[in-house]
């Protein structure tokens, strides 16, 4: 609801800091049974965790990159174990039973014919076939280097079918074999080609840790440390979530030693850098939260791996990696940075970096929006409204939007349209809550929570949908972890389809079967971490919305309060209230770059984001600044050019 750097991370990543601060950063110490969950690892014992109170002066609260870690107040990574680090190898089960190389169990020899049969058939692309034949060998072979073999030619059978989570479950029995055997290398390699095909690469993160003490190919050695910083930033999150703050500390040192390791000629190297700046972050507020006070070296350290992700993005520099997400996602994290450091005007600078039509860029025209309130321009905040609330963006889910509308109309003494402004919040969103409450009062296992989301996803597809139903859907998926969680889902649900839509040969074969029930398991321990998350997720949205329609009340109270005191002093001739409206000195002149155009009701896709709303009436001293709360909302400004280059 408001820009929170956490929330990005599992996005992808995350962050905040300021520097030459102001003021120190000051952080109020965490409720004790506060963020107790954690992806679907629930740390609480059943327990929802609680909701703080956000205080504010008769508006929402203003936008503020929270000081804690990304995403600890939701249900994250399966399998995650914070008794140890990294987990151990798995064990490969059942130790063989002892025969001669090349015999079965039984005495029974396994010709070399059958295992050059599989393999001429996965070169040939009879994948089907060669899948069930390598099935076969792995159930009958009791040599272990057949057995491997087997279950190797197996593996990349399924991932030449796109069966890529079933894949890496065989990939996965190989490597539980033991580091020493022939096809050990080669499954790792394979580990991470499914970590790049599916939506959800945190699958193989798990699998990656396991084996963090192999020495790897130098082609793979940056993916490989990218990928197992990405593993301990998550365990990191979590330990610090479960009030383990020292682990948790001693973990992210952990994630940035391993970063620091990806040189820059790979293209790893801009995500390992945003990794940097997202662990030194959660290490500064880590610190904070155990009572540090002042802003630890590791915030500016944050900050500096940030601006080299946008140093090594840029598009102008031939040898740049074109790695436009993670760009985007570094503006964003300067732009909350500055933000939290009360630097308005840099913030909107690094807002306005962020690419229209981007997937970051309506988060940051609502996020500039604040700072712009808060610097007193409420032409441009309001024009990025427009663009918020226009029919192209319609689906989109931004309360806060109308709310900061309202602020500014009043704060202008622009009642009547501050008035209109709550009346729309109230029957766009009011609704949304009501639904809302209906859902999460129920007592309901986690499952059911996920299985609403997939309900409403189903009707999208019949379009049979509500628009009350996508809002609601649209709000859950915001959640980047719920959204990589239900994509992951998909992913389950399309190999279950695909094997309806093999040859009978491979559907009734006992391959198809175990197959089957791998997969509808998966899929299950898949929906139950998915529902917790989502249960979090529409429980802290329900309560935002309480609160917002709450907020939406006293808005509304109070500017029938103060219509009501200028009708009674026009009536007692009072026609000099500082509050009655007066003409606002105002020009069109735009630059040499642009075009002026009336706004007349109509919308047009290139026009989106530049809108301005000329204010030419009002009660406010033009470019006083506002005030949130107690807390001023003017900023010291500062250079920012500086810190782009």
């Amino acid at each position: 609801m408001t820009p929170n750097l956490a929330r990005l991370l599992r996005s992808n990543f995350a962050l905040s800091l300021p520097i030459a601060l102001a003021m120190p950063l000051v952080v109020a110490a965490l409720p004790a049974q506060a963020q107790m969950s954690f992806q679907g690892l629930d740390l609480s014992g059943g327990q929802s965790p609680s909701q703080p109170a956000a205080a504010a002066k008769k508006t929402s609260k203003a936008p503020k990159v929270t000081p804690k870690a990304p995403h600890s107040d939701q249900p994250a990574m399966p399998g995650l174990d914070l008794s140890g680090s990294p987990p151990p190898p798995r064990a490969p089960g059942m130790a063989p039973t002892m025969v001669l190389p090349g015999f079965s169990a039984t005495g029974k020899p396994i010709p070399r014919q059958r295992m050059d049969l599989v393999a001429k058939q996965l070169k040939d692309g009879r994948f089907p076939e060669s899948a069930r034949a390598a099935f076969e060998i792995t159930n009958e072979a009791s040599d272990p280097d057949q057995a491997a073999e087997a279950e190797y030619l197996l593996a990349k059978s399924l991932y030449k079918l796109k069966m890529y989570h079933s894949a890496l479950r065989h990939f996965s029995k190989v490597l539980a074999r033991g580091t020493d055997g022939k096809f050990f290398r080669p499954s790792l390699e394979w580990v991470f080609f499914i970590s790049r095909k599916t939506v959800d690469e945190d699958i193989v993160l798990d699998e990656v840790a396991r084996y963090s003490t192999v020495a790897f190919p130098p082609r793979y050695q940056s993916e490989f440390r990218y990928l197992l910083a990405r593993y301990y930033l998550a365990r990191a999150e979590a330990l610090i979530a479960a009030g383990q703050v020292n682990e948790g500390r001693s973990t992210l040192k952990q994630a940035r030693q391993l970063v620091e390791m990806v040189p820059k000629t790979t293209p790893y190297f801009a995500k390992a850098r945003f990794l940097a700046g997202t662990a030194a972050y959660q290490d500064a507020t880590a610190s904070l939260q155990a009572g540090q006070t002042g802003a630890p070296e590791s915030l500016g350290q944050a900050f500096e791996a940030f601006k080299e992700v946008v140093r090594v993005t840029n598009p102008r520099d031939p040898e740049a990696f074109h790695d436009w997400h993670t760009r985007e996602l570094a503006f964003m994290n300067l732009a909350r940075i500055h933000f939290e450091a009360r630097q308005n005007r840099a913030a909107i600078y690094y807002y306005g970096k962020v690419d229209r039509g981007g997937e970051q860029w309506l988060e940051a025209l609502y996020e500039m929006a604040w700072a712009e309130y808060r610097i007193g321009d409420y032409e441009r905040a309001l024009g990025n409204m427009i663009t918020l609330n226009s029919p192209f963006f319609q689906d989109e889910y931004f309360p806060e939007s109308l709310t900061v509308k309202a602020i500014i109309y009043y704060e202008n003494c622009r009642y009547n349209e501050a008035r209109a402004t709550i009346d729309d919040f109230e029957s766009i969103y009011g609704p949304v809550h009501d639904e809302l409450e209906k859902i999460t009062g129920r007592e309901q296992v986690p499952e059911a929570f996920y299985q609403l989301l997939d309900d409403i996803q189903q009707k999208q597809r019949q379009k049979s949908s509500t628009a009350l139903l996508d809002r609601i859907l649209k709000l859950a998926l915001s959640d980047k972890d719920l959204k990589r969680r239900n994509g992951s889902i998909q992913e389950l649900e399309g190999e279950l389809d695909s094997i309806a839509g093999t040859a009978e040969s491979f559907r009734y074969s006992d391959l198809a079967k175990t197959l089957l029930d791998e997969l509808k398991a998966e899929r299950q321990l898949a929906i139950s971490q998915a529902g917790l998350i989502a249960r979090a997720k529409l429980e802290q949205e329900r309560d935002d919305l309480k609160d917002l329609l709450g907020k939406g009340l006293r808005i509304k109270f109070e500017t029938q309060e103060k219509e009501k005191q200028l009708l009674e002093g026009r009536l007692a001739g009072q026609n000099s209230s500082p509050e009655v409206l007066k003409q606002y000195r105002y020009s069109v002149a735009v630059s040499d770059g642009d075009q002026y155009w009336p706004y007349e009701g109509e919308y047009w896709r290139d026009e989106l984001g530049t809108y301005q709303y000329t204010l030419t009436k009002g009660c406010r001293q033009q470019g006083a600044s506002p005030v949130i709360g107690n807390l001023p909302a003017s900023s010291p400004g500062g250079g920012v050019g500086q810190h782009d280059r």
